[in-house]
């Protein structure tokens, strides 16, 4: 019997695992993939929200044990567990490698040992490109990273393909360009514009810090991007790269401009170098046509997005 998913996306009848499900993209993946009885969230701890009937199960990469309940039964497996600031990868470069690198090094060799028939999505990043002021990212482009978050990245792919060399792996991998929707951190840029916003409105502050607002990024709401994880799980090729993007580069300025208006305050951005992150990207719009062949399609606009994300905020302040 085939999954079919309310958004009309068909899977292979089996067990669903998602690695990192305590995180911000893991927690909207499981719902998106309708998982329940019989399906598997690892993360950390076991302490995480997933939906009813989804196990839970603490995995500690790469050097934990994998949990004992994951057997050769699994039909999916979506890689999300790792570090996922680009703006702290450069404190602790070799805490990004072991994180992201080993970690997913340790999920390839659990797969060969346990369910090698299983296909894998790995959740790699477009921060394997560097920046680029040539138009949209292809898939095609050489990769060129500009952080040890980027690099780890890259490396991850690289050990994926090896193993899909050596072992008959099916990989499929995506890269994300930035997402942003409830449940992200508050560290992060658009999270921390809501919270900034709303907390003056209700102070009556006059002006708020901000980072870099000229940098240009191609940013698309998470639940598109769940969507495009649960396309590649069924349609991708294996052994292929897809870009999660929506095609259209949009400034922090603009953004912060966007959310400032549906706020309803009048306050200034204030720069504050300590916001400001080295190695920054300038410029990073993504080409998504290999992903739209799949039959993937945004279902929801910046704007739509980013008035989500506030309101999710305004329950909270």
């Amino acid at each position: 019997m085939a999954r079919i998913l309310s958004s009309g996306t068909v899977l292979e009848d089996g067990p669903i695992l998602v690695t990192g499900a305590g995180g911000f993209v893991g927690r909207h993946l499981m719902y998106q993939l309708e998982m329940g009885e019989g399906d598997f969230g690892t993360d950390l701890t076991a302490d995480f929200v997933a939906p009813p009937g989804v196990v839970r199960l603490p995995w500690r990469l790469p050097d934990g044990e994998a949990p004992a309940a994951l057997g050769s039964e699994i039909r999916y497996v979506v890689h999300l567990a790792g570090a996922s600031s680009v703006a702290h990868s450069g404190l602790d470069a070799a805490g990004i490698y072991t994180a992201n690198t080993s970690g997913t090094a340790a999920v390839l060799e659990w797969m060969t040992r346990s369910c090698p028939g299983a296909r894998l999505v790995i959740a790699s990043s477009s921060d394997v490109y560097g920046s680029s002021s040539r138009g949209r990212i292809p898939e095609t482009a050489a990769l060129a990273p500009g952080s040890p978050y980027g690099g780890s990245k890259a490396a991850a792919e690289t050990a994926a393909q090896q193993y899909r060399r050596s072992h008959g792996l099916d990989i499929v991998i995506a890269r994300p360009f930035p997402h942003f929707g409830p449940w992200q951190a508050a560290h992060f840029a658009f999270p921390s514009f809501c919270r900034k916003l709303l907390e003056a409105r209700r102070s009556g502050a006059e002006s708020v810090t901000v980072g870099n607002l000229s940098a240009v990024r191609d940013y698309t709401f998470i639940g598109d991007v769940v969507e495009a994880y649960a396309v590649l799980l069924s349609k991708g090729i294996g052994g292929m790269a897809y870009n999660v993007c929506s095609g259209e580069g949009r400034s922090m300025a603009e953004a912060f401009e966007t959310l400032r208006t549906m706020a309803g305050v009048s306050v200034s951005a204030t720069p504050d170098d300590s916001l400001l992150r080295n190695n920054d990207v300038s410029v990073q719009i993504g080409d998504a046509s290999r992903l739209t062949s799949l039959g993937w399609r945004r279902r929801y606009t910046f704007e739509e997005g980013l008035r989500i994300l506030l309101g999710w905020w305004e329950d909270r302040i």
